[in-house]
């Protein structure tokens, strides 16, 4: 993630979620929401996002998503159907 998007990269021991818009074009379509000190309020967050965004939405697969990541660019969770 980080490596085409650098700009997108949390400081140091933090966990960012992004926001990401499934139809922009690419490149265009993600922001930085937060920033956490662990992995599990970002997780939490992220999910909280996107079941939020998936409601206001006519179909799921058209919601914004938003996802957790760490500092290596490693994807955490965001997705509302998985696991915790």
């Amino acid at each position: 993630m980080f490596r085409d998007f650098p700009e997108l990269k949390p400081s140091k021991g933090k966990f960012r979620v992004i926001g990401i818009d499934r139809f922009e074009i690419p490149g265009n379509g993600h922001w930085i929401v937060e920033d956490f000190d662990s992995c599990e309020e970002a997780i939490k967050k992220a999910r909280e996002m996107t079941r939020n965004a998936s409601k206001d939405a006519s179909h799921p697969s058209m919601a914004t998503v938003f996802y957790a990541y760490d500092e290596n660019g490693t994807y955490l969770g965001g997705d509302v159907d998985a696991p915790i």
